[in-house]
């Protein structure tokens, strides 16, 4: 099937580097502050002193079997959250602090920085810190499923699993849903990049974007694949957002129009995306973090042009019987979890597959030849 994309010509080649001491690794946050890049996953935290090129476990203090979910940074500490708890660091990451007072629960989705606070988003609802974790107060969207939190000018965004996109303009005393024009209730990540802000709907929705501070939404195209997207970075006039199946794709015209970059990175299936001072940093769910230095970003002016996109299985979501029409009948097939761990094989039946039977979440099926596909199983 043969897709019109956005396409905009590179100044220099994409030469995309794997973080050494990562490969293998599901990753699922990525963070740079100061010099230094943080990442994690399945199996806890990595930081790196050489802007991503190799990596060390950095899990003294923390917990190495609580997936990292998210990081962000103060003028004091970086922190990250994790299903075991926050934790913050000192001294970049060579050993963390538990910082849970006041939390009902350790698990935890994503964080964010104002000002004067940190933010912090859980299955029950979302709370701020102001002195730097050391407490912990509720600030609302109580009982909701909060997944991702951004702030733009000391106003906070928080989008949910079930109950869309939420603003609060008074630190969490108040929140005021704000989904018109969105099409999902479900949100994964969200991103302000300069006054306008970007939104992740769930599976296979692809990306929403407010230019006045989340009143109205629009679905973006020019260039996006059709899908899901986990994570998303901001810097200059770039912004960046991470595919989870489909790669990274970046916009410098405040998302009218976007580019893959994706030629010679080792798993397209992203959850988290970072600027460093010199290259792009990515979290991947099976090989481990990478790096593209900056000057390999797009420039000139944009052209259309042709790619080809291997049909899509359907039904998915599903909860039986999945068709995959790219590859043999017969073709062998390897399931992956989201702690990239490998989990299932066997072989199709006609072309498809009978998930009946699967753990309810989102699933990676890989065949021979390299062909992967996100799959998402319901009951």
């Amino acid at each position: 099937m043969l897709i019109p994309l956005w396409f905009v010509a590179p100044l220099h080649a994409q030469t995309w580097e794997q973080g050494s001491g990562t490969e293998g690794l599901n990753l699922q946050a990525i963070h740079f502050h100061e010099g230094w890049a943080y990442t994690g996953g399945a199996t806890g935290t990595y930081h790196s002193e050489d802007g991503g090129a190799t990596y060390a476990e950095a899990n003294v203090g923390n917990s190495s079997v609580g997936p990292t979910r998210g990081f962000t940074h103060d003028d004091l500490y970086v922190y990250m959250c994790t299903s075991n708890g926050v934790f913050r660091s000192d001294n970049a990451g060579a050993s963390w602090t538990s910082v849970d007072d006041g939390l009902p629960q350790l698990l935890s989705h994503g964080m964010a920085a104002a000002s004067d606070r940190i933010w912090v988003v859980t299955p029950s609802g979302a709370y701020t810190s102001v002195d730097h974790g050391d407490n912990w107060l509720p600030a609302g969207l109580d009982g909701l499923d909060v997944r991702c939190i951004a702030i733009l000018n000391d106003v906070a965004y928080a989008g949910t699993q079930g109950d869309g996109l939420f603003r609060s303009d008074d630190n969490g005393a108040n929140w005021t849903a704000i989904n018109n024009g969105t099409t999902s209730s479900a949100f994964r990540a969200i991103e302000a990049h300069g006054s306008t802000l970007f939104a992740a709907g769930g599976i296979g929705s692809g990306i929403f974007r407010s230019s006045d501070e989340g009143t109205n939404w629009t679905l973006l195209s020019g260039g996006l694949p059709g899908g899901t997207f986990r994570g998303f970075a901001s810097q200059g006039d770039w912004i960046a957002a991470a595919a989870f199946g489909n790669g990274l794709y970046v916009s410098n015209d405040n998302g009218n129009s976007w580019t893959g970059l994706n030629d010679g990175l080792g798993d397209l299936t992203l959850f988290d995306v970072d600027f460093s001072d010199s290259h792009l940093l990515v979290a991947t769910d099976l090989a481990g973090a990478w790096r593209l230095p900056l000057d390999a970003l797009p420039q000139g002016p944009s052209q259309v042009v042709e790619v080809r996109q291997a049909p899509s299985p359907y039904p998915n979501p599903s909860g039986h019987w999945v068709h995959f029409p790219s590859v043999a009948p017969n073709a062998a097939f390897e399931a992956w979890n989201a702690r990239g761990q490998s989990v299932k094989t066997g072989k199709l039946t006609e072309g498809r597959l009978d998930a009946s039977s699967w753990f309810p979440t989102q699933w990676v099926i890989t065949f021979e030849g390299g062909e992967r596909h996100t799959l998402v199983v319901v009951q």
